[in-house]
């Protein structure tokens, strides 16, 4: 029997998503998505939920048991190789009592879970079992942003340009869809994680540092402190990953805050930041700015940033709660890479 990679949309719906993909619904999705992994995965996931609809004004989802059930069915699952969050959005958080994460316990092999942004508790608290891996990457319909962007602020296109950024976007999308999900399916096979490159831009760094990451999307991230899901974020032994976008840096300063308030500053080995921004405004000097507030005098721990994790692409996958050294590359040039998966 082939394993599975389950597909997942607990966030934000994925109607507008289809579009773009040229199909109708969650099964012509599956269909397509089967094409691009190949033949040594089959492609599954509950098409209600998939295609279910959100309603800001009627508390977004209506579904939230279902979510629930069809996460820990995924994780109890022992032919289920990987769980793949197809987009973040919202309305997820709530439901992380629901979810049965001691199912976990149970499997004879681990599962992988990806996503990001809204999924950040999700992939954190996988991340944290013996028989879980959390990776902190984009899902599929992340492309559609994140290569727009990526032709605004990378190759200069505008709406003057031929092409135009969305333009673009389309040429590129399916090819790149197709690479995203071979990737997921050799990482499957070959357990494999790319390096990470950074740049050191506070305190000091020795080469073969080891360090294993916890965080992920700020703003989600803060929700987990204090919560029963606080010690899968915990900084103790770790280094904290961060990144954000489309809000106000007043907005990053209380989030900030409240990992000042929580003690987290004084427990953790040192801080990644990835890609901060808002529209086409680069956030990130507005951040190392915020952290100069926060960050006690008395530690001089190391602050690398990098611009392959977060709302961007293209995107690194990173392992979370994974052993990893930092490698020295040039000045204050780095490279973090995964010990072992």
């Amino acid at each position: 029997m082939r394993r599975a990679i389950h597909l997942i949309a607990p966030a934000g719906g994925l109607n507008s998503f289809y579009g773009h993909l040229s199909v109708q619904n969650a099964q012509e999705m599956i269909d397509l998505f089967q094409q691009y992994v190949g033949g040594d995965f089959v492609l599954s996931g509950d098409c209600a939920i998939l295609d279910a609809i959100e309603d800001e004004f009627r508390g977004g989802r209506t579904d939230d048991e279902d979510r629930a059930h069809d996460i820990t069915n995924a994780l109890a699952d022992d032919n289920v190789s990987a769980i793949l969050a197809v987009r973040g959005g919202a309305w997820f958080t709530r439901i992380l009592p629901k979810i049965d994460f001691s199912v976990l316990d149970g499997r004879s092999s681990p599962v992988r879970v990806f996503g990001f942004s809204e999924l950040t508790p999700l992939v954190n608290i996988v991340a944290h079992h013996a028989m879980g891996r959390g990776f902190h990457d984009m899902g599929p319909a992340f492309l559609v942003y994140g290569l727009k962007r990526h032709a605004t602020q990378v190759l200069k296109l505008s709406e003057s340009t031929d092409p135009t950024p969305q333009e673009w976007m389309q040429r590129n999308f399916h090819e790149q869809m197709a690479t995203y999900l071979k990737g997921v399916a050799h990482h499957l096979i070959e357990d494999t994680t790319p390096s990470l490159p950074a740049r050191l831009v506070r305190g000091q760094l020795d080469d073969a540092t080891p360090a294993a990451f916890v965080g992920g999307n700020l703003t989600v991230l803060s929700t987990m402190i204090g919560s029963q899901f606080a010690q899968a974020v915990s900084p103790d032994h770790h280094w904290i990953v961060l990144e954000d976008f489309n809000d106000k840096v007043e907005r990053f300063d209380r989030f900030l805050a409240h990992l000042t308030l929580a003690g987290y500053w004084e427990r953790f080995q040192g801080l990644l930041l990835g890609d901060f921004h808002r529209g086409d405004t680069d956030l990130l000097p507005a951040i190392l700015a915020l952290l100069d507030h926060h960050l006690p005098p008395t530690r001089d721990f190391p602050v690398l940033t990098t611009s392959q994790v977060g709302h961007v692409w293209p995107m690194i996958p990173l392992p979370l709660n994974r052993i990893g050294r930092w490698s020295n590359i040039t000045g204050d040039k780095f490279e973090w890479t995964c010990d072992s998966h």
